[in-house]
């Protein structure tokens, strides 16, 4: 496979996978229970292929937008909580599991695809969205090229409903893989390895699920490395690491296939008149600087936000900033609301 198609996450979460012949898998009830997140109106989004999205809703008694948000690979809707408590008030906001994550059904492996996610999104604006709402959508990492996959796939339903996009810590396809920042020939040989070790838990996937399932641990110094950048707090760390462990192992792998294939840097023009933020960690290890320059550079109009010393997780390591931004992006977005920031090129 060319270095071209080997691009955009190559070896996303090479990291995750050292050491996970011996990981012991967190249940979801157990995962689910420590992240005390708050909770909405519960509702289920039924795709077209049987599977059975969990959405949750917080309502707003006169809403001028509704704001969706599509999380990234092995998390699920928990992982906005921060934002959820800060945006509180702007809308209408719509959280919901990917495919395979957190409380939705998974599907077959083989729809474990960017292209079957971005159908998703436009499954859950179509019945959780209020005809003549606007939209604002907001994805981090998976959840951007949902974004990107949902512009592709359903171009006049983005021409139609969505007035705002934030694309934080993504990648649109078409780059070298990362290295993980990782020195000499480590960084040379993580391409290469990750592919084989991933296939290897594939193998092994019932092995693997079928385990005690205990709180595991022996990741928490790994996720802090891959995922977080400087200063992240253990609590956020041991968060995101329980969302991970609880992900079944065939839908990690089926996704990660997809990434190494992920080219969605064209879709990018259904976006161009669209109000778009692009966000990213400069110590982002998973989704380097770079690919989300170049989403920037195709996007001339967004507002392009780096942030320094910040990591992957950006919604847990710089909230104020992330929920300012976001704030202002649904401002902007939505019909009557006061102006927020301007757009433009920013750095944090």
């Amino acid at each position: 496979m060319s270095k071209g198609r080997n691009a955009a996450l190559a070896g996303l979460a090479l990291g995750l996978a050292i050491g996970t012949a011996r990981r012991v898998q967190i249940g979801r009830a157990k995962a689910a229970a420590a992240q005390n997140g708050p909770s909405g109106r519960r509702a289920t989004v039924t795709t077209d292929d049987g599977v059975r999205l969990a959405v949750e809703i917080d309502d707003h008694p006169d809403p001028r937008c509704a704001v969706v948000f599509a999380h990234g690979w092995l998390m699920n809707r928990q992982c906005w909580q921060l934002q959820r408590e800060a945006l509180a008030g702007l809308g209408a906001l719509v959280f919901y599991d990917q495919r395979g994550h957190g409380d939705s059904s998974a599907g077959a492996l083989e729809a474990c695809t960017i292209d079957r996610l971005g159908d998703d999104l436009a499954a859950v604006i179509e019945a959780a969205v209020p005809e003549g709402l606007p939209v604002v959508l907001v994805g981090h990492s998976m959840g951007g090229m949902t974004i990107m996959a949902l512009a592709d796939r359903h171009p006049d339903l983005v021409e139609s409903r969505v007035a705002g996009a934030a694309l934080l810590s993504t990648s649109s396809g078409g780059l070298d893989a990362s290295t993980f920042g990782l020195p000499g020939p480590l960084g040379r040989l993580a391409p290469r390895v990750t592919p084989l070790l991933f296939e290897n838990m594939l193998a092994r996937a019932a092995v693997i699920d079928a385990r005690p399932r205990v709180k595991d641990w022996t990741n928490l110094p790994v996720t802090r490395y891959v995922a977080f950048g400087k200063g992240a707090s253990r609590r956020h760390i041991r968060l995101v690491n329980a969302m991970a462990a609880a992900t079944p192992t065939e839908v990690m792998v089926g996704f990660f296939r997809d990434f190494r294939v992920h080219d969605k840097f064209a879709a990018l023009k259904a976006l161009q008149r669209t109000r778009t933020l692009v966000m990213v960690g400069e110590r982002d290890r998973l989704t380097p600087l770079a690919h989300s320059r170049r989403i920037a550079e195709a996007l001339p109009e967004a507002r392009f936000v780096r942030i320094p010393a910040a990591g992957h997780m950006i919604g847990f390591e710089r909230p104020a900033l992330v929920n300012r931004e976001l704030a202002g992006l649904i401002q902007r977005a939505a019909p009557g609301s006061p102006p927020g920031p301007a757009p433009g090129r920013s750095v944090a």
